[in-house]
C-alpha cells in the first residue's frame, strides 16, 4: 500500500497538469501570463512529486519497479522542461497551434508514466 504522501502528491500534480493541458486545447493567446503561472506551479509539483517517490516506502521495497517509474517519471521532467524551454509564453501566444504540436511530444511521456503508476500503484491514484 503506497503512502498518504504520495497519493495526494500524485492527485496535485494530476490538478496541475490538467490545467496546462486545457490551457493547450483552448489554446486562448490571450492567457500567456496564466500560462507563465501554471509552468511554475508545474515545476514545484514535478519537486514535490519527485521526493513523494524517492521517499515512497512501497517503492522503496520494490527497486526494479521504483526504478522504471523514476525513469519514466525523468523522461517526463525533461520532456516538459524542454518544451518549455523552446515555448516560452510569448512564443506560445503568437503561435498557438505549433505550440499544440509541440506539446503532443510532452503529452506522449506524460502518458508512459501515468500508464505505470497506474498499473503498479492503483491505489495512489484511485
Amino acid at each position: 500500500m503506497t503512502s498518504e504522501r504520495l497519493a495526494q502528491a500524485l492527485r496535485s500534480f494530476a490538478q496541475v497538469e490538467r490545467g496546462i493541458i486545457e490551457f493547450g486545447l483552448v489554446g486562448d493567446s490571450g492567457r500567456a501570463l496564466e500560462l507563465v503561472r501554471m509552468r511554475k506551479q508545474m515545476v514545484t509539483e514535478f519537486a514535490t512529486l519527485g521526493s513523494a517517490l524517492e521517499g515512497e516506502p512501497y517503492l522503496n521495497e520494490r527497486p526494479d519497479m521504483k526504478t522504471e517509474i523514476l525513469r519514466l517519471f525523468a523522461a517526463f521532467r525533461t520532456a516538459n522542461a524542454i518544451n518549455t524551454a523552446e515555448w516560452p509564453a510569448i512564443r506560445v501566444r503568437d503561435d498557438v497551434g505549433q505550440f499544440k504540436i509541440a506539446a503532443q511530444g510532452v503529452g506522449k511521456v506524460s502518458q508512459a508514466f501515468w500508464s505505470k503508476v497506474k498499473a503498479e500503484l492503483p491505489a495512489a491514484v484511485a
